[in-house]
């Protein structure tokens, strides 16, 4: 290896803030105050320099001399705990400033620090001190047995702002494209199923991710499909979390539900409709069960949708591939020369043709590189924008290219051998966090922030844009890649960039799930977030004291709720001194933290976010370090503590989504803050002024001021300053009330006209008469998302039309009756002007209008809203007239409340044919509904009908539909039938609920659904009497509840075909149904079964038969069974994971004493029983799976045997069991080792 290391050691970074700290101005004033030995400190700083001197020649020969490495590792240590104890000094310092500054009657600060509580510990430190000066001179005098010598370290520090690499330019992967878009869009390779599954398979780092991205964005795939989905499914496969993350991308919306068979159920309606095409990145798991059961809810996907795996592991592809395994080779040396010339010269000389003697060093490194992009990647990040020979020599004949059994790349470990000091730190850091875990850009600066990484100084910018730059440089590298999936920004660090940084970081970081034994001097943890983490997760931190990082990492893709070991928090946390990173985050039971966390005095980073803290303590104010305080969503929060601008180092302050009234007085003086997402304005001489938002010119993001009612005069509002707060790129403002002076309000709006730079703006409950001249402004041409509401006196509406980028705007509350002419932002007609209004709008929601009457549009109105894809309005009774009559682009409608508009009949509203989603929902005393009477072919796709008590019969647009596939309708009472000719024959979902009057379709047009499989019946047509199962020839789901008069279930005796699709099948609450036939053997494919409160049933299996094989979930309540459990076949079911037992002491009983249950059981429900008291015997002690045993509505049982549960069992949940909830809330559940305990809402963990 060459004598010059381009890049820098490891601690380099670190000893430099050491050393830079002990010899600052203000370190030394301090020291000559105290008691503190001054000498000592002295004697550090002279041996941290030479130790300094040999780092860059010890980080060079750690890889191929493992004393090296060995004193190394045992340095960083060192260093650590040498930058700690200096901490613990400059913390001193900090309380010395806070408590000098708030102090009444000091006469000086030397009084101050001899007065204070803390004098004792001077003495302590000292001695500490001594100790790690004699263990750091050990190592110095080491160095020159280690042969350690001085070397020049030259740092590369490279301009961020252009190394940024297009992802999108392809190399040597032309062919496999087009190979690969044929299988997408062809007819072939998709057997019996309408879902296509194309392998890419390959070694890692070969590519395949890069090149299903480069087929999820090209042009031709998505113009063939409807929908893309995206997901990262990694090597912890989790089927809950893929599926939910599906869901979630083909809803377009998030939640909590949790439960597998609901969200497979939804899954499968959302995507009927639609060709799509799902990618799953990283596939591991090579279990055929766990695939079909991921894949069963993608089948009825629209013929031609394809799934694409990539997978590192040739059984994985075996499995779910139906068209021909695509391998991913290696590239060419000469498109690995391509790549990696990219990557170091830029766009601007792809093939460095400007420096031709580097070419031939080049192509003999791109040789090396094995044909894998990512090492080609990271090597041109090496080299970019370095002309100089040598140094591309000294890649060439790096003697990493030569070490034996490394698991890692050399590209790749060339590749952190040459980062600078300061960037090795953060990059290592970022092994705490999980492969194909997406990296929040700014929550990752926040935390190397807080470990103290961004340190480094540069020349007049924040720790943050420190950060920034660190971030970038990274990304140039190809250490950290972006992905755009979804038209989302993702970064993610490559599986072997992962495992790299996991190499690198040694000892100092550790994932809990990756297991291996922990290093008791771990400085970072992270572990995967659980809905419930019990103490036992964590008992091992005990002996951890040097622990810095303490991060839950949620890998799904909801809040949802989980519960953390009260233990933890109160015993364990304050025990762990030197943490300087703390997330409680989306732990819902924690509402109280101990007094204890105040004395977590290196604490930098503290995330409380959607957790039930109810208040913080007051021992929170003595975190004099807390940079960063993260309380969003903590809807139980109602205040901050008093002295809260004891916080001297706070920058950012999340507080959005709480419920705090007034802001503490002293926050006044935190003027380092750079993040405040909520202020509140006080009343006058009670509370802050809105002007004291002015002392903070450093603020960016997201910003909220509410109660500016509370504003006497206009002139407190200018000197917020708020056209200079440039930063700030989510505004919202908010009124609490209307005051009757107008004039003052529309004063203080006028004055807090935002910068040009803002994005999104909101204001709510403006009194004013009009609107400021700057809202509507064309100059706002970066906002992209406008919401004016309940501006009750506002009777004219800013010219919105101007803003030339805004795609969302939402109107609501206002009072005016008309929205004209000047909504637009024109004078003249379009025809005329050159104007253009909202040309960018692709979602408009107005709502709750109930004065507005008018809707005035120009006679030629082609020119409004080009793009304007969603259009909703909602409780606007008065509103009569035409919509718009040019809307290209629409494509989903929602009007709710409007039943005048609804009696216009559709003269000039051609769009509505091209519709492909419509959601009308009526009121009481609903005319007739013009609007939707078209009678030409439409393209409708989804109809939601609701709440019109005059509606009797369907829209003509319903009819009229010739691919219609999902209709719901609610709440129709006097609609009476379905039109003579049927529904729309494509229809693949149908919902009816509470049209108690409507007669179901006849039953001889059943056989002409052949794409309907979804049917759910609540409380709807009381006519129908019995229900074939055989009589919809594709049907998988059927739900039906409250069908009064519904008598039997049956399989007709001459059925030309079985009810074999059937998945789900649910009936509850039909008191009249006496006879259900369930013919056990031929439901093949049933996976749900559900009955309850059917109170005239008699239920027989029959006899000698077995329950459906791929049953998943029973759920039985309050049926007769005429069948003994025993018979019942239960053992046999191996796919079964839930089961619901209810109404039936005898089964119960049964199911307790004897070992009828499968194995495979997961969660055990037993409900509503009268007579039973105790749960014991033998009957669950055999379900090793078992984890959660639920308890509901059972007023007799009061005991429960430790000996009955199996070991496995985690969560007990007791609901309305009266004496069990007085006995176990007395004695506790300790006896019974289950983690866990549920008792009704409250959670005992």
């Amino acid at each position: 290896m060459a004598a010059t290391l381009v890049g820098g050691a490891f601690l380099s970074a670190t000893v430099q803030t050491l050393v830079e700290k002990l010899a600052s101005q203000e370190f030394c004033d301090y020291i000559r105050n105290t008691k503190l030995n001054s000498s000592l400190l002295a004697e550090l700083e002279t041996t941290l320099l030479a130790l300094q001197a040999v780092l860059d020649d010890a980080e060079q020969k750690q890889i191929t001399n493992t004393a090296v490495k060995q004193w190394l590792d045992q340095l960083k240590d060192a260093i650590y705990d040498a930058e700690d104890l200096l901490n613990q000094i400059n913390y001193d310092s900090l309380r010395c400033k806070v408590e000098k500054k708030q102090a009444e009657n000091m006469t000086n600060q030397v009084w101050n620090l001899f007065s204070s509580p803390f004098k004792n510990l001077y003495g302590e430190i000292n001695s500490q001190m001594k100790i790690m000066c004699q263990r750091l001179q050990l190592f110095a005098q080491q160095r020159d047995i280690l042969g350690l010598q001085t070397v020049s370290a030259r740092v590369s520090l490279r301009t961020p702002s252009s190394s940024m690499v297009n992802e999108s330019v392809m190399v040597g992967r032309k062919d496999d494209k087009e190979r690969l878009i044929s299988m997408l869009i062809s007819d072939s390779g998709t057997t019996n199923s309408s879902v296509g599954v194309v392998a890419i398979l390959g070694m890692g780092g070969v590519g395949k991710t890069t090149l299903a991205q480069l087929l999820y964005n090209d042009k031709e795939v998505q113009d063939h499909f409807d929908l893309k989905v995206w997901v990262c499914v990694s090597e912890d496969f989790d089927i809950l979390r893929v599926t939910k993350t599906i869901h979630e991308s083909v809803t377009s919306r998030g939640g909590e539900n949790n439960n597998l068979d609901f969200l497979r159920v939804e899954l499968n309606k959302n995507l009927r409709d639609k060709r799509f095409l799902l990618v799953l990145d990283d596939l591991w798991n090579d279990n055929y069960n766990d695939w079909d059961e991921l894949v069963t809810p993608l089948i009825n996907g629209k013929k031609g949708s394809r799934v694409i795996i990539t997978t590192r592991q040739q059984k994985v592809a075996e499995v779910a591939h139906t068209f021909p395994i695509h391998k991913v080779d290696p590239l060419s040396d000469d498109d690995c020369w391509s790549l990696l010339s990219k990557h170091a010269f830029g766009s601007e000389d792809r093939r460095g043709r400007k420096y031709p003697n580097l070419e031939e060093i080049g192509r003999k490194i791109a040789k090396k590189c094995g044909g894998l992009p990512i090492a080609a990647k990271t090597l041109g990040g090496i080299l970019r924008s370095k002309v100089d020979a040598k140094e591309w020599t000294a890649i060439l004949n790096s003697d990493i290219w030569n070490l034996p059994n490394d698991t890692i790349l050399p590209a790749l470990r060339l590749s952190y051998q040459y980062l600078p000091s300061h960037l090795k730190r953060c990059f290592a850091y970022c092994s705490i966090f999980p492969k194909d875990f997406p990296l929040d850009k700014k929550e990752l600066i926040l935390l190397w922030m807080a470990e103290g990484f961004l340190e480094h100084s540069q020349r007049n910018k924040t720790a943050e844009e420190v950060g920034h730059d660190y971030f970038i440089e990274l990304l140039s590298r190809s250490l950290i890649q972006q992905s755009n999936d979804d038209g989302k920004e993702k970064f993610v660090m490559h599986d072997l960039v992962n495992d790299l940084a996991l190499v690198v970081s040694g000892t100092s970081c550790f994932r809990l799930e990756f297991g291996g034994n922990m290093s008791k001097n771990v400085r970072h943890f992270s572990y995967n977030q659980g809905d419930y983490d019990f103490f036992k997760k964590f008992e091992v931190l005990y002996d951890f004291k040097c622990l810095r990082s303490f991060l839950p990492i949620n890998l799904r893709n909801w809040v949802g709720g989980y519960y953390l070991s009260s233990k933890v928090v109160e015993d364990l946390i304050p025990k762990l001194k030197r943490l300087r990173v703390l997330s409680l985050k989306y732990y819902r039971n924690i509402n109280i933290l101990p007094e204890s966390v105040g004395s977590l005095v290196e604490l930098r980073y503290l995330d409380l976010s959607f957790t039930g803290i109810k208040s913080l303590p007051n021992a929170t104010c003595n975190l004099y370090n807390l940079q960063t305080l993260n309380l969003t969503q903590c809807e139980n929060l109602t205040e901050l503590p008093l002295h809260f601008g004891k916080l001297i180092n706070l920058r950012h302050l999340d507080i959005s989504k709480t419920n705090i009234k007034e802001m503490p007085m002293q926050i006044v003086g935190l003027n380092n803050l750079q993040t405040l997402t909520d202020f509140s304005v006080g009343k006058q001489d009670t509370g802050l002024s809105v002007k004291e938002v002015g002392k903070f010119p450093n603020l960016r993001g997201k910003l909220c001021i509410k109660n500016l009612q509370n504003v006497s005069d206009a002139i407190e509002a200018y000197d917020v300053n708020m056209r200079k707060k440039e930063h700030i790129e989510e505004l919202e403002l908010q009124w609490s009330k209307q005051t009757e002076d107008s004039r003052t309000e529309k004063d203080v709006l006028d004055m807090l006209q935002p910068s040009f730079n803002l994005r999104k703006l909101i204001i709510r409950l403006y009194g004013g008469t009009s609107f400021p001249s700057w809202l509507g402004d064309p100059l706002f041409s970066n906002m992209v998302s406008l919401c004016i509401s309940n501006c009750e006196y506002c009777v004219t509406l800013p010219p919105l039309g101007q803003l030339p980028s805004l795609k969302d705007l939402t109107i609501e509350g206002m009072t005016m009756e008309t929205i004209g002419l000047e909504f637009y932002g024109m004078t003249v007609e379009p025809s005329i002007s050159l104007f253009r209004p909202f040309q960018s709008l692709e979602s408009l929601q107005i709502s709750s209008m109930p004065n507005w009457k008018e809707w005035i549009h120009y006679e030629n109105d082609e020119f409004n809203f080009p793009r304007l894809r969603t259009l909703c309005l909602s409780q606007c009774p008065k509103l009569k007239g035409h919509l718009p009559s040019s809307l290209p682009s629409i494509d989903e409608i929602n009007i709710t409340g409007c039943d005048r508009l609804l009696t216009t009949p559709p003269t000039t509203l051609h769009w509505l044919s091209s519709l492909n989603e419509i959601g009308i929902q009526g009121s009481t005393g609903s005319s007739q509904w013009l609007l939707l009477e078209i009678d030409s072919p439409c393209v409708l796709q989804s109809a939601t009908i609701s709440y019109c008590d005059t509606l009797f019969s369907l829209p003509k647009i319903i009819r009229s539909s010739i691919c219609l596939r999902f209709l719901e309708l609610y709440d129709l009472p006097s609609l009476a039938a379905f039109p003579t000719d049927g529904l729309p024959t494509s229809l693949q979902y149908i919902r009816i609920d509470d049209c108690p009057n409507l007669a179901f379709l006849p039953l001889e047009t059943w056989g002409n659904y052949t794409s309907l499989v979804t049917l759910h019946l609540w409380n709807s047509c009381y006519a129908l009497t019995s229900f074939p199962l055989d009589g919809f020839p594709a049907l998988q789901d059927l739900f039906i509840c409250r069908c009064k008069n519904l008598e039997s279930i049956f399989i007709s005796k001459n059925s030309s075909h079985l009810p074999s699709t059937l998945q789900s099948f649910e009936v509850y609450e039909c008191d009249e149904l006496r006879s259900l036939t369930l013919p056990i053997d031929t439901l093949i494919s049933l996976e749900r079964l559900s009955l309850g409160d059917l109170p005239e049933l008699t239920l027989p299996f029959c006899k000698g038969a077995c329950l459906p094989p791929k049953l998943r979930s029973i759920f039985i309540r309050s049926v007769r069974i005429a069948t003994p459990v025993a018979e019942w076949g239960l053992q046999h079911l191996t796919s079964l994971s839930s089961l619901y037992i209810g109404g039936d002491d005898d089964i119960v009983n049964t199911l307790l004493k004897e070992r009828l249950l499968p194995i495979s059981l997961v969660s055990l429900s037993i409900s509503n029983l009268c007579e039973i008291k105790s749960i014991d015997g033998n009957g669950l002690r055999h379900l090793s799976s078992l984890e959660t045993l639920c308890l509901n509505d059972c007023p007799r049982l009061e005991s429960l045997s430790k000996d009955t549960f199996p070991s496995s069992l985690k969560i007990l949940r007791i609901w309305k069991c009266p004496l069990l909830e007085a006995n176990y809330k007395s004695q506790r559940w300790e006896h019974l080792s289950i983690p866990v305990l549920k008792i009704n809402n409250e959670v005992i963990i």
